[in-house]
């Protein structure tokens, strides 16, 4: 090693080299063995070389064995992470499962890394209706015919229930059972006393016993399937229109059976029945005050198809006022029948 002498008589020589002139273009000895100093080992100030510290094998299997530790943290980090997310698929499945409908992000978790936070959509459980869908209906109002000959009757009651279930939200379906009943006053039969031949005048005993015109009872007893659409579904007032087609059972009779013979002619105890099948139309509207009641208005036309059946007559009784029963069913059959019906709705 050198001393501090030496390093004295370098920078002297050094010194001497500089300040003496340097031909071009050739190098100067003195010049290079001064920069080999310089650029040797490094000399403390006491003049000791600081040779660098080697690196001992204890100093690199230290060195291995933390590059091992880490490493085999990152392994079991990025396992935990994996099953981590697997468990978190998992729950998201049975979620999916309990609230039918719902979409949830789907997680990958072939590959993870790093850890990420999946947020899946809150599920909203489907909201169902509370509305009722069947109904009882009772009806009351009054119920006009008129056909042919001048035929014009009115109803004194008109009355009648259905039974209906709402199969779509715009569609209801349902049977009903109707009755009707009026008073008719016969003023055109053979021995009232407008007849020129029977008349008051020439038979004053019938019209001492029936009166001018002979009172009639008319009754009506329906059996109808009904079906209705309604227009509009999400308002409180509901408009709808509607078709039927029904069963229906009519009686005519006098109201007086009071025997009376005119001639050979028996009188009394006349009556008539029948049966025929009807369509019929009808539109309106139902008001919704709550889930279980309501109110509504309809109208109603009648028409039967073909002809009756079922008829039954007084079979001991052939007179001109049994005739005059049959003939004012049968008009009554194929007259236009119009109603004006007011209801209640009871939902349940």
């Amino acid at each position: 090693m050198k001393n501090r002498h030496s390093q004295k008589a370098l920078l002297m020589l050094l010194a001497m080299g500089l300040s003496s002139p340097v031909v071009l273009g050739q190098s100067d000895p003195l010049l290079d063995d001064a920069q080999s100093v310089l650029s040797s080992e490094q000399i403390d100030i006491n003049g000791t070389f600081q040779a660098p510290k080697q690196e001992t094998a204890a100093d690199r299997i230290e060195k291995l064995r933390k590059q091992l530790e880490q490493r085999n943290e990152d392994m079991v980090q990025k396992k935990i992470e994996n099953i981590r997310l697997q468990e978190e698929q998992k729950l998201a499945n049975k979620l999916q499962s309990a609230f039918s409908g719902q979409n949830f992000d789907q997680v990958n978790v072939s590959q993870a890394a790093t850890q990420k936070k999946v947020v899946a959509p809150l599920p909203v459980a489907e909201v169902k209706s509370t509305e009722k869908k069947n109904k009882v209906i009772p009806t009351v109002g009054v119920l006009n015919i008129t056909g042919e000959n001048g035929l014009e009757l009115e109803s004194s009651l008109n009355i009648g229930v259905a039974v209906e279930s709402q199969v779509h939200e715009r569609f209801s379906v349902g049977v009903g059972v109707g009755f009707a009943n009026m008073g008719i006053t016969d003023v055109s039969n053979q021995y009232s006393g407008t007849n020129p031949t029977y008349g008051t005048y020439y038979n004053p005993g019938y019209t001492n016993t029936y009166g001018q015109g002979r009172e009639m009872s008319y009754k009506r007893l329906s059996l109808e399937l009904t079906s209705k659409f309604f227009i509009t579904t999400e308002s409180q007032i509901r408009p709808f229109v509607g078709a039927g087609l029904g069963y229906n059972r009519h009686d005519l009779s006098y109201d007086n059976n009071t025997q009376y013979n005119l001639g050979s002619v028996q009188l009394g105890n006349e009556n008539f029945a029948s049966s025929f099948v009807s369509g019929s139309v009808n539109a309106g509207a139902e008001i919704h005050f709550s889930e279980t009641i309501g109110a509504g208005l309809e109208f109603k036309y009648m028409k039967s198809f073909g002809s009756s059946f079922n008829s039954q007559s007084a079979s001991t009784n052939t007179n001109p006022d049994q005739q005059r029963l049959e003939n004012v069913g049968t008009a009554i059959e194929e007259a236009n029948n119009m109603s004006l019906n007011a209801a209640l709705i009871i939902k349940f």
